[in-house]
């Protein structure tokens, strides 16, 4: 087999696509998800939000039962656009197995929480099936980067605009030739980054493990030794800011903060929302005030040499000395907003005293994601948002 393979998806009839993939939640209101559901009997969300495991399983199964899902008879890829008036990318949907999981082909930098990885764990398990791909970046290559360009000139089988705002259009790749060109350029770049999808590819290192210890016929090239891909080129990728908002001002009246604040950073009033246009510069949101926050001095060398990062920055510099913020990953006083919100998301929570203040970041780059992974490091929690991301639902891949 090749590091990245062809399969044969479990997938939606056309008509039946939009209604039933299913995108972040996090672009759903609980309103907006209720409403969603009562629309869409046939969507992955009723599967997901079952009262239990056995509603689940029963609700996936009848899915194909009626037909509204079906297995392709062929082994194929899947080319895929994701598009919105500012932005494309077109990568490629396949399978990779689950052995090269191992910091060389395909390298993660996220850090894993054991319980989240059990909860995706025992979904997929439940269903026997892995719903969404794993969002992953190959270094850009010209050979490949041309060959998905020509493939999304035909009709794609897929087409329309999801709840993430976003257009999702799916061809099919069934031809010979072209399978095993692709496979070959990918042996050939040989490694992928992972942008978001950590947890459930632990959970997937684990269920293989898991169905291998259970069959006594095991020979390594079942379903289950194999995990499905979405990749996209370096160069398309999109990342956006990941804020941060702070529930209370730790004792300091809004005065006495900035009087704190300005001992370290360079504190600018501003006449409307104000977004970072470049590293080391950030936005802070205080009694309904925009102000800019650049540092003063060049961080200490031998700490930027470690925590190059803004996110970083912020919290070594101002969170942790001055507002008290401890290990964001436990610590209930930070919230985290994701970009697409917009900045006045962060008014609107500071306003209505969700939080008593909002930063706004400049976002993490694509690179500082691969030099992390590269380096076998882990970034801090809440460090990238990608965004478009790939649809839960739109290609399936079961391990049946």
């Amino acid at each position: 087999m090749y590091f990245i393979n062809p399969f044969k998806a479990l997938r939606p009839t056309k008509e039946n696509a939009s209604r039933v993939a299913v995108a972040s939640t996090d672009h759903l209101t609980e309103e907006g998800k209720i409403n969603h559901l009562k629309k869409n009997p046939w969507s992955y969300l009723n599967v997901f939000n079952a009262e239990n495991d056995s509603k689940s399983k029963e609700q996936f199964e009848l899915m194909k039962k009626k037909s509204i899902l079906k297995k392709e008879e062929e082994t194929c890829f899947y080319t895929y656009k994701i598009s919105d008036k500012n932005h494309e990318q077109i990568g490629i949907i396949g399978t990779a197995k689950l052995s090269t999981y191992d910091n060389l082909h395909i390298r993660g930098h996220e850090e894993i929480f054991l319980e989240r990885a059990q909860k995706r764990l025992k979904q997929m398990d439940n269903l026997n099936a892995q719903i969404g791909p794993i969002y992953t970046i190959y270094p850009d290559n010209e050979q490949l980067n041309e060959l998905l360009k020509k493939e999304i000139l035909s009709k794609p089988i897929y087409s329309f605009d999801a709840l993430d705002k976003c257009k999702h259009e799916i061809w099919v790749i069934n031809e010979e030739q072209k399978i095993k060109k692709i496979c070959n350029l990918f042996n050939s770049i040989n490694r992928i980054y992972i942008a978001d999808g950590h947890h459930r590819m632990e959970a997937l290192s684990k269920l293989t493990e898991f169905k291998k210890h259970k069959n006594p016929n095991h020979i390594g090239d079942e379903p289950y030794n194999y995990f499905m891909v979405a990749i996209f080129p370096q160069s398309q990728v999109r990342l956006l800011d990941y804020n941060r908002l702070i529930k209370d001002l730790y004792g300091y009246s809004p005065k006495d903060l900035i009087k704190q604040i300005k001992k370290k950073f360079k504190v600018e009033k501003q006449n409307s929302s104000y977004k970072p246009k470049k590293p080391q510069t950030f936005g802070m949101y205080l009694d309904k005030q925009w102000y800019s926050l650049e540092l003063k001095e060049l961080p200490e060398q031998n700490l930027f040499h470690i925590i190059n990062l803004d996110i970083n920055l912020l919290h070594y510099y101002l969170l942790e000395p001055i507002l008290g913020i401890g290990d964001p990953r436990y610590d209930n006083r930070i919230d985290f907003l994701a970009g697409f919100h917009g900045l006045k998301a962060i008014e609107n929570k500071v306003n209505s005293n969700k939080a008593k203040i909002g930063f706004a970041l400049f976002a993490t780059q694509v690179q500082n994601v691969i030099s992390f992974a590269d380096k076998k490091l882990n970034m801090p929690p809440k460090s990238t948002w990608f965004d478009p991301k790939p649809l839960d639902g739109l290609i399936a891949y079961d391990f049946e």
